[in-house]
């Protein structure tokens, strides 16, 4: 850990998100055996962070700092942690187990090993696990959800579409019947969440499509803000089938995971980037993508899923019926019409404004059955001069006030130079990232003037 920390400034955590979607990436890699070293040294940054972290927003820093938890004490703490109640065989023969060996990996001695499994450790005397009938149970569970004050809490929520579309305005400039669409496909899955449990109903997920740059995410991002409901960004191109080398698809959900009730996972929107790269023909990792898509329908349609730990192996069921999946990809091919005598990106290529199809989709690859669990298809259309325009000098969060928040500084830009940037990002078509990078040029000179005090 001391070789982590010299190398680099060393933060906390500023928010259980943050940590979890670490201790997710912590955990895919662990059960990869290529990338043991990788997650040795991910473990180490964890652990360093956690020392930074505050113990009020983390409970599990408080633990961790308060006891001075050594390292194979953490490592089965944020194992167990991330796995939910991990079962493991009795201690006599817990040696052969695959926990065994990669506790090893990040234990300090053989003697903190055997501590831990003789019950001995700080972790069973302070009563935060219990070991017994050769089961680990947390007692202080669940460490990565919300303070007590705030989980017990009950709340009851009614939101009207017309204001949060109105709200939605305010962030995500143009795409007005794209905004219409997606707010409509999420309130009518509010209103079947919102029904008796009895009441059996299909799913309405939602299908996005649009160039780079448009506002796929963004859109999906601010509208789950809006709403108050988590929010998870996964990249379709990183998944296989089980059994293959890469993530498994059921590692999508395992940030929810943390925050299920009851093996329940919470009212929240799942957005899967990047789908067109599973279309028919192209592999990832050496499997057909097919392969991928017929796997991940499989999820999206279900009320409920089951998960496999790499380690023990025991399978949990969860109930993922309150999650709206919105799968999103850029389908450059379907959204433009190319020149025969053009030559170069931003020359040959006409962005249109066809409404695309189910059908559209199908013949650009995707399986028919995938495409049939959707039942809302939105489409993004390219970003024009005046869009980006907007989109630059948006008082709520467009990329100056952003800067000029960052800085202190009420500067005005001049009006040629908002016009260059403009049409930087137009002819390059990278839409509003474009326009991001654009202004990060522009305020970088001031970034190494001023100091910044951060607190740690």
């Amino acid at each position: 850990m001391e070789g982590t920390t010299k190398s680099k400034t060393i933060k906390g955590y500023a928010s259980r998100t943050e940590l979890i979607e670490q201790l997710t990436r912590w955990h895919a890699k662990c059960g990869v055996a290529i990338r043991q070293a990788e997650c040795v040294e991910l473990f180490k940054e964890i652990c360093a962070r956690l020392q930074k972290s505050n113990a009020q927003k983390i409970p599990m820093a408080g633990l961790v700092k308060q006891y001075k938890l050594n390292n194979t004490e953490m490592f089965l703490l944020l194992f167990l942690g991330t796995s939910q109640l991990l079962r493991v065989i009795t201690p006599s023969t817990c040696k052969a187990t695959a926990l065994l060996q990669t506790a090893q990996t990040f234990a300090s001695s053989k003697e903190a090993l055997e501590t831990i499994f003789d019950g001995k450790s700080i972790l069973f005397n302070k009563r935060i696990l219990s070991f017994s009938a050769g089961i680990v149970d947390i007692k202080r569970n669940p460490l990565l959800a919300p303070p007590a004050s705030v989980s017990s809490r009950k709340t009851r929520r009614t939101f009207a579409p017309q204001r949060v579309l109105a709200e939605l305005n305010k962030y995500v400039i143009g795409q007005e019947d794209a905004k219409k669409q997606l707010v409509a496909g999420v309130f009518e899955h509010l209103a079947k969440c919102s029904q008796a449990k009895d009441v059996p109903y299909a799913k309405n997920n939602i299908f996005i499509s649009g160039p780079t740059g448009c506002g796929k995410t963004y859109l999906c991002q601010c509208l789950a803000r809006i709403l108050k409901i988590p929010f998870v960004h996964a990249d379709a191109s990183q998944y296989t089938q089980t059994g293959y080398s890469g993530m498994n698809i059921g590692n999508i959900l395992q940030p929810l995971q943390a925050l299920a009730k009851n093996k329940k996972l919470p009212l929240s929107i799942v957005f899967i980037d990047e789908i067109d790269k599973l279309r028919e023909g192209s592999e990832r990792w050496g499997v057909s993508s097919c392969n991928v898509q017929a796997e991940l329908l499989r999820m999206i349609e279900s009320q409920h899923f089951i998960s496999e730990d790499p380690f023990s192996h025991k399978t949990d069921e969860w109930d993922i019926s309150q999650v709206l999946f919105v799968a999103g990809g850029a389908f450059e091919n379907l959204h433009a019409k190319h020149g025969d005598k053009a030559v170069g990106f931003t020359q040959g290529t006409v962005f249109c404004q066809k409404t695309l199809s189910a059908d559209d989709y199908i013949g650009y690859g995707m399986l028919p059955e995938f495409i049939g669990r959707f039942a809302y298809f939105v489409q993004l259309h390219p970003l024009g001069k005046e869009d980006l325009r907007r989109i630059l000098l948006n008082p709520h969060n467009g990329p100056i006030s952003q800067y000029k928040r960052l800085l202190h500084t009420p500067a005005a830009i001049r009006p040629e130079t908002v016009e260059e940037m403009v049409n930087q990002a137009y002819e390059r078509r990278l839409g509003a990232r474009g326009l991001q990078q654009q202004v990060g040029r522009l305020f970088q000179e001031e970034f190494l003037r001023q100091p910044v005090k951060i607190c740690l």
